[in-house]
């Protein structure tokens, strides 16, 4: 039986970091779903991703927090996807390589997979830049995450995840009615 390490590696600081990133992480990721622009929408996932890498070093909780720095590197990337270095389909290969070897890398348990699984759709749902097509995986993204962050006692993870699939869920019916209005 695999068991839940429940915040084992935060300590004292460590912990006090972990809540602090995770909660202003949520409040960014509240955000992104809400936005019309694909560009305004990757603004709040770099900054969210930023956060969640101290938050999950803070857990030690390797998986997630490789997949947060390569989520770094992704939304740079993205937001530039008009510019001719940054166009191109080598970058999602790249950016799906990237995913699998750090599940490689940080593996523990089954459960490593799970943040790579959920970059992986990110990587379809933000290379689009499609504010519906974003919502609509986000379900899926977030379904991958909750389960990590169940698994390593990610408490603002948890949070953040059910935030997250609200905030989609509320962006999804609020563009509905506009797109009905219109």
């Amino acid at each position: 039986m695999i068991k839940s390490r429940k915040n084992a590696g935060a300590k004292g600081n460590e912990k006090m970091i972990s809540y602090i990133t995770g909660a202003l992480g949520i409040a960014a990721n509240v955000l992104i779903y809400q936005q019309k622009s694909g560009k305004k929408l990757l603004m709040f996932k770099l900054i969210s991703d930023i956060l969640w890498v101290a938050h999950y070093f803070s857990l030690q909780a390797n998986a997630a927090a490789a997949i947060a720095v390569i989520n770094i590197f992704r939304e740079i990337v993205f937001y530039n996807k008009d510019k001719k270095w940054a166009k191109g389909k080598p970058w999602i290969v790249f950016f799906v390589a990237c995913s699998i070897a750090s599940a490689i890398f940080t593996w523990k348990s089954a459960f490593s997979i799970l943040p790579a699984t959920a970059s992986i759709l990110a990587i379809i749902s933000f290379r689009k830049g499609d504010p519906h097509l974003s919502r609509n995986l986000a379900f899926p993204i977030s379904a991958c995450m909750l389960t990590y962050d169940i698994f390593c006692g990610s408490v603002m993870g948890i949070g953040n995840e059910t935030f997250t699939l609200v905030s989609a869920a509320v962006g999804k019916k609020l563009n509905r009615k506009t797109a009905e209005q219109a």
